[in-house]
């Protein structure tokens, strides 16, 4: 009795059951196709942020490992380098550590007194999709800085 009640409820003028319509279909199919596509796009963005955070922290690490391998040149070894000099050693430190074609790095050393230097160090990359990086650090050197600390002459 109950199951001829909702069969007649159900039932059209022409004796079919009632179901969804073909434009009801297609409207559910592209809210569907929007749902997952946005989901997509999410996942994509969420794969560029974390490739950027992690090569930014490495680009990080890179930077701080050169300052600290410049820190450990006697002044007078330190001086008397160019930037290119400098910036040669650089990237063979990253070749070393990262492998080739990953950073490129470079070293600028400005004279601002006679016993005191800015030291710039900027490493470049790109990231996922081809988007370039850039990160630099800067410090100053002194004659009778830190080095004088650990190195005896």
């Amino acid at each position: 009795m109950c199951l001829d009640y909702h069969m007649e409820t159900r039932r059209k003028n022409n004796g079919l059951i009632s179901g969804f319509t073909l434009v009801e279909v297609i409207v559910s199919i592209f809210i569907f196709s929007l749902v997952i596509a946005s989901c997509l796009v999410s996942v994509g963005k969420g794969y560029e942020l974390v490739d950027a955070s992690r090569q930014n922290s490495r680009a990080s690490q890179v930077l701080q490992s050169e300052l600290e391998l410049l820190r450990t040149l006697p002044w007078d070894t330190f001086k008397d380098q160019t930037n290119a000099q400098l910036t040669s050693k650089f990237q063979s430190e990253i070749a070393t550590q990262f492998g080739s074609g990953v950073f490129t790095g470079t070293v600028s050393k400005t004279a601002t007194a006679a016993d005191l230097a800015l030291v710039t160090v900027t490493v470049r990359w790109t990231g996922f999709r081809g988007r370039a990086y850039t990160a630099s650090y800067f410090t100053y050197f002194t004659d009778g800085g830190i080095n004088d600390y650990f190195i005896t002459p």
